[in-house]
């Protein structure tokens, strides 16, 4: 466990950290001239040393001008050492640090009434009493007070036996998470090259890990390890540790304090957070909207902007949610700790917890908004994984929300499962159950309606679905349709949807006029006429014609090539089979247009069309020269190996006096493109229709 110091200048942390390690943590020369710490020192017990567990230990200067670094060493510990001189008391300092730990969540801790060899038992009683005070309504405010003297040696050892006893309930569980380092120091080594240390705030580490520097997204391998100034084989969280790195583009400069060493699905810097914030109570004036402010997070501190709801306030000792804009990128996740300073760093305003990194730049204090930001202002995973379910309009991005909360993908399934929640495939989206299943439900009585409205369609687009379901749902409609065809409720067939049980239906007189069509289509062979070609032969106008041929092309039995042209599907994969080979027995592989044309024995009329087709359905492309072949001629035949070309029968009535309907995906029983997929006609495919109908 890490223990940071905290205190008054010139209290003594740094001689009570020699006296529990034996270490001197003042590593300058000004600073052992001046007999003050100026920046962060380290030190760790030796074992056999006073203290029986592993500790290290993080002193911090007590100056007031070096509180940025003093908020720097006490990021990512678990423990404070918080010491108050006996002869001088609580000071400014001591109430600045003690408000610093407290909105760094730092709940464990000793105090120390250090020098309480120089004064008597009343006046270590009276500081006793000021620092009881103190503590009073912050998270410290049961740990516990002893007396001691780092020259006399009274009372170290009950320190050090206090320390141990906070460190027992602190050891991490790092489950699996991505691991995260604050760099607060850098240098070199001759004949090892660059080192940083810092806290590991989760996760852990191993020699050839490869991680990246953030902000910045250098790439970084792990040459070596180092905790407790003990070589390792592995840091975890809680611990500090020392980093040996190298990588390609790797400089110095990029790895100074402030900066982050994480696993590469962290990466995210962000110039926006929203926060949970809570005002000092003793500050004097509220905290206002657009205030400049100053941001301590992990390791880092940059000048920012305050925004409030509504150009609102914050009183004193009061805690609302709140928007900090960055003036550069930092690295953050849900549930970092931060201290807010004025923006020239003389006193402490504030501070407390990440809720999200670049929400929306518009309308962060929409009702909306409002209710996602509630919805994660917690340190529950589950919890707030529910509460985005329900309050997530456009559903929930898992993969973010497990970025920002550094979940492991088993502990992301698991809490997926736990909320019930329905995951969009492919955009890993993920809804609430009980609105995915209104939503569904919603889904099949459109669907039902539709094929009582038209018994002759055979199904709906998903963008013809998608309106008629209120827009505020759209979004969950993939997520939706995606497990009704997974729970068997509905059947896709190319981009149309339909109840499994629905049997699309031709009229009687539209069959006879679609096998009419078809036949003339046969009969052309591969030298498809035109429309109007067809529609003359038949006695039709074009435009009446273009409707049927359009409706059974959306059942595949015919592929509208243009405007002019309907082409069987297996005419078109022929075409297509004939382009392949022209291209093949090409020098360059180029498919060109009189050389398709001449080997197809088509018309000029329809190569241009067909070759279009060809390009938007991305089986050719083409260049300056000519066409290239992309793809393969067998995707024009759908992939469970049937000919599109299904037909439909000509049904004579049983019962002349009742017209009947004819089952769409019936075939043909001597038509050339049988396919294996015959519907056997029954007395069930013969209903009744209205008289309307048509013979």
């Amino acid at each position: 466990m890490i223990v940071a110091t905290a205190g008054h200048i010139d209290h003594g942390k740094t001689a009570l950290v020699k006296a529990l390690t034996g270490v001197d943590a003042d590593r300058l020369p000004a600073e052992k001239a001046r007999g003050i710490t100026l920046d962060l020192g380290f030190a760790y017990a030796p074992e056999g040393g006073l203290l029986r567990v592993p500790l290290g230990f993080v002193d911090v200067p007590g100056h007031e001008r070096l509180v940025r670094t003093m908020v720097a060493g006490a990021t990512g510990v678990a423990c404070a050492l918080i010491v108050v001189a006996a002869d001088d008391g609580v000071m400014p300092q001591t109430r600045e640090h003690v408000a610093i730990l407290d909105l760094l969540g730092i709940d464990t801790g000793v105090v120390a009434v250090t020098k309480a060899d120089r004064v008597g038992p009343d006046r270590v009683a009276a500081v006793k009493a000021e620092i009881g005070a103190l503590l009073a309504g912050t998270r410290l405010d049961a740990v516990p007070v002893v007396a001691c003297s780092a020259l006399t040696g009274v009372g170290i050892d009950e320190v050090a036996r206090l320390l141990e006893a906070a460190a027992k309930p602190h050891v991490p569980d790092d489950a699996g998470r991505g691991f995260r380092l604050a760099v607060d120091r850098r240098f070199t080594v001759s004949g090892a090259g660059l080192i940083v240390t810092g806290a590991v705030h989760a996760g852990a580490v191993r020699v050839g890990d490869r991680l990246l520097v953030s902000p910045g997204a250098c790439e970084v391998r792990v040459r070596g390890v180092r905790v407790h100034d003990t070589v390792a084989d592995t840091a975890r969280a809680g611990e500090r540790c020392a980093l040996n790195l190298a990588g390609p583009r790797l400089s110095p400069e990029q790895v100074g304090r402030g900066a982050w060493i994480l696993a590469p699905d962290l990466h995210g810097p962000a110039t926006r957070l929203d926060v949970s914030l809570r005002v000092l109570p003793h500050e004097v004036r509220p905290l206002r909207h657009r205030t400049p402010v100053q941001l301590h997070l992990g390791t880092v501190a940059v000048t920012g902007r305050l925004s409030l709801a509504e150009g609102g306030a914050v009183e004193p000792g009061a805690t609302a949610h709140a928007v900090i804009t960055l003036d550069r990128e930092v690295g953050a996740l849900a549930g970092d700790r931060f201290v807010l300073r004025d923006v020239s760093a003389t006193r402490t305003l504030g501070g407390g917890r990440v809720i999200d990194v670049d929400g929306p730049r518009r309308g962060p204090w929409t009702p909306g908004r409002r209710a996602v930001v509630a919805a994660m202002d917690t340190l529950d995973d589950a919890k707030a994984l529910h509460g985005l379910l329900g309050a997530s309009e456009d559903g929930v991005d898992l993969t973010r929300f497990a970025r920002l909360r550094n979940l492991p993908a088993a502990t992301l399934d698991a809490l997926v499962a736990e909320a019930g929640a329905v995951v969009e495939p492919g955009r890993r989206i993920a809804f609430q159950g009980a609105r995915v299943a209104a939503l569904a439900a919603g889904v099949v009585s459109e669907l039902t309606r539709a094929h009582m409205a038209q018994p002759d369609n055979p199904g709906l687009s998903s963008d013809e679905i998608a309106a008629a379901v209120p827009g505020s749902e759209r979004p969950a409609l993939p997520a939706a349709i995606d497990e009704l065809v997974r729970t068997g409720r509905l059947a896709r067939r190319g981009p149309l949807l339909h109840l499994p049980d629905h049997v699309a239906r031709l009229r009687p007189a539209d069959a006879v006029l679609y096998e009419a069509a078809r036949a003339v289509l046969e009969e052309a062979g591969l030298d498809q006429p035109r429309l109007t070609v067809v529609a003359d032969r038949l006695g039709r106008e074009p435009d009446d014609l273009r409707h049927l041929l359009d409706k059974v092309g959306r059942l595949g039995w015919l592929l509208r090539i243009s405007k002019s042209y309907y082409v069987l599907p297996e005419a078109a994969a022929e075409l297509a089979r004939i382009a392949d080979a022209v291209a093949g027995a090409h020098p360059e592989g180029l498919l060109t247009v009189g050389r398709f044309r001449e080997t197809a024995g088509i018309g000029r009329n329809i190569t241009m069309p067909l070759l279009e087709f060809f390009d938007a359905h991305g089986f050719t492309v083409r260049i300056a020269e000519g066409r290239r072949i992309r793809g393969d001629w067998r995707a024009l035949v759908p992939s469970d190996g049937r000919s599109p070309a299904h037909r439909t029968p000509l049904l004579v009535p049983r019962d002349t006096s009742a017209p009947t309907e004819v089952p769409l995906f019936a075939t043909l029983a001597n038509s050339k493109a049988a396919t294996g997929i015959a519907h056997e006609l029954s007395p069930r495919d013969c209903r009744n229709v209205p008289a309307d109908a048509g013979n």
